[in-house]
């Protein structure tokens, strides 16, 4: 006890599932809802669309915030899809104004997303269709807006990625904690 942090990454369950986790000793439940704009996530996440949609997704994020502590409920997204060709944003200030949309949603009421970077799959139509991922700018940005909205919103980095600050990732979805 106390050595690891238990973490479920899985979709976004009804309370009573969540419970469960919670009951079994999980301290961090990743949600992940991978895009914000409603139009790309029932294009780029169809499933979800499909058997529990986007709305309910997001209500089922912050019924888990009831049972683990807003803090520890981290839903992640994937920066960079919002702008893959040839259903995403064109304008990098466009898809920065989405992801920060996302980002207010829900850091608004305690709960802190992370973001992992979109790498495109060369085997995949997206991942054809865009070889070279978002733009860097794109990224650069981000960062800047996702360490803004946390203090606009007073939250801290999320936990289990390790100390805040340049070279201190510990895993390779912490990097987005070398700029806070």
């Amino acid at each position: 006890p106390g050595r690891w942090i238990g973490k479920v990454v899985a979709q976004a369950l009804p309370k009573n599932a969540v419970q469960r986790y919670k009951d079994y000793g999980i301290a961090i439940y990743h949600p992940n809802y991978e895009v914000w704009d409603k139009r790309l996530f029932s294009i780029i996440c169809p499933g979800k669309e499909r058997y529990v949609g986007r709305e309910e997704w997001h209500r089922r994020i912050f019924d888990a915030a009831d049972v683990f502590g807003p803090r520890n409920v981290i839903p992640n997204f994937v920066a960079g899809v919002e702008m893959a060709r040839p259903f995403g944003f064109e304008s990098i200030d466009v898809a920065i104004e989405s992801t920060t949309e996302g980002l207010d949603h829900f850091m608004s009421r305690g709960i802190t997303p992370r973001f992992t970077t979109w790498c495109p799959e060369p085997t995949t139509p997206l991942g054809r269709d865009n070889p070279g991922g978002a733009p860097l700018e794109y990224h650069v940005r981000l960062l800047g807006a996702y360490r803004e909205a946390l203090h606009r919103h007073g939250l801290d980095p999320p936990p289990g990625y390790g100390e805040a600050g340049t070279g201190r990732a510990v895993f390779s979805v912490s990097s987005f904690m070398d700029v806070l």
